[in-house]
């Protein structure tokens, strides 16, 4: 555009998850991976992440 270089990323994915907010969650009761425990909703308004996850990760 404008004789500018424009540089894209794509990215492929096997599986993605969404965190959702809490009036969301309260809702609906949603779907829980049966290979790892669901994260439960903090009082501060954040999920607490489970112990182990950290192994899967792209990034710490």
């Amino acid at each position: 555009k404008d004789g500018q270089k424009v540089y894209t990323t794509d990215v492929i994915i096997e599986e993605q998850e969404f965190a959702e907010s809490k009036s969301a969650s309260d809702n609906a009761g949603g779907f829980a991976p049966a290979d790892r425990p669901s994260p439960s909703s903090a009082g501060d308004g954040f999920m607490n992440i489970p112990d182990g996850i950290d192994e899967e990760l792209p990034f710490n």
